[in-house]
This record gives C-alpha cells, structure tokens and sequence, in this order.
C-alpha cells in the first residue's frame, strides 16, 4: 500500500448520510498500490500483450473497452494498444519495464497519479448518470467494460464491476473535486462511506 498521503484525508472517513429507509449508494477510496500504463507500439502489439500477460499471469482483455481481472490484478483496455493494469505488487512497475524495452513500447507508473474510488448500492447507477456522460444501461455499458469520460469537469475512467458497482480512476490533483461532487450527487438517495482501503 502506498505511503502517499490521500488527497480525501479526513474527507473519505467513514459514516452515513440517510434520506429515508437505506443508503442507496455506498462509497469508499480504495488504495492504489501500482497503476501503470502500457503502450505498445504499431508493429509489436502481440509481443507487448504476451509480456503483459506473463508479468501479470492475468489473461488480456478480449473487447477494445473490455477488462479482466485476476486475483487483486486487473487489465483494463482504455486506447488502441494501450492497457492500464492495477495490481497490489508494489513491483510492477519495475517488472514490467524489464519485460518491455524502449524497442516494445512505453511503461508509464501512474501509482501516485491517480486516486480510485469506489461506488456501489442499488441507486449508483442512477447518482453516476447524473455527471457521466455515457450510457449506462448494462447492454450498452456492460461489467468489466471500461469508459473514460468526465464529471463535474474533472476525467474519469470508469470500470463497471457489476450491474451496481464501478470503480472511478481520478488525476489527484482532481479527487477532492470529484469525491465532493460525488457526495453531493448521492446526498437525495442517502448514502454510506466505507473506510479507505475496505475492498
């Protein structure tokens, strides 16, 4: 886990916010341990993928928008030849710059760039449709599929895990801003803030 200080210190901490009967949505800030973008070039795309598959021994995703997922390992497809893979190896990074040289393509550490945050409960769809301007109905934006977008001003890619459930990837600099648009969005439905770092 990184020893990074959260920029939502003291403002992911836990409790709940009620409107009437139970939170429609549930949010917490999940630690980021490495986050890293690959980016194959034109003509090596397959030798990139295979290296990204024996570091991580996660299958790659199928779908241009697809994901995949394997253990506390995921994939996620966000540009032609272009992954960004989440793991809890603080080693990653390092593995996967020795396994993809210059000639390969380009290996970018993105760990403390970015903030996660996830949100579930049976009125998340319905709060995220609010600021992102995608589909969300399932057949149009179904589980594992990935999304990069905006709320509130502020770029986000989204992964849908479930029918109920994403995971928001933010630049730091912007999570504040997001988390606190989020909160504001969920305010009418009710919603409950798990501790940092729960799932």
């Amino acid at each position: 886990m990184s020893d990074l200080l959260s920029p939502l210190k003291g403002h992911s901490d836990p409790r709940v916010v009620a409107s009437q009967g139970d939170p429609g949505v549930v949010s917490m800030e999940r630690r980021i341990v490495s986050l890293v973008q690959v980016t194959a070039w034109p003509d090596t795309l397959a030798q990139v993928e295979q290296a990204v598959a024996t570091v991580t021994h996660c299958a790659m995703p199928e779908r241009p928008s697809g994901s995949t997922a394997r253990d506390a390992t995921a994939i996620m497809a966000v540009g032609p030849g272009r992954y960004l893979i989440e793991s809890d190896d603080p080693g990653l990074p390092t593995k996967l710059t020795t396994a993809i040289g210059a000639d390969l393509g380009a290996v970018t550490d993105l760990s403390h760039a970015r903030s996660a945050v996830r949100i579930s409960g049976p009125k998340a769809t319905w709060v995220l449709s609010k600021g992102l301007a995608i589909d969300l109905h399932p057949k149009a934006f179904p589980s594992l599929d990935v999304a990069q977008s905006a709320i509130h001003e502020v770029g986000v890619l989204a992964r849908r895990l479930s029918e109920d459930s994403f995971d928001l990837y933010v630049f730091r600099g912007f999570a504040l801003s997001f988390w606190e648009w989020l909160t504001e969005a969920a305010a009418e439905t009710g919603y409950r803030i798990d501790p940092p770092g729960s799932a």
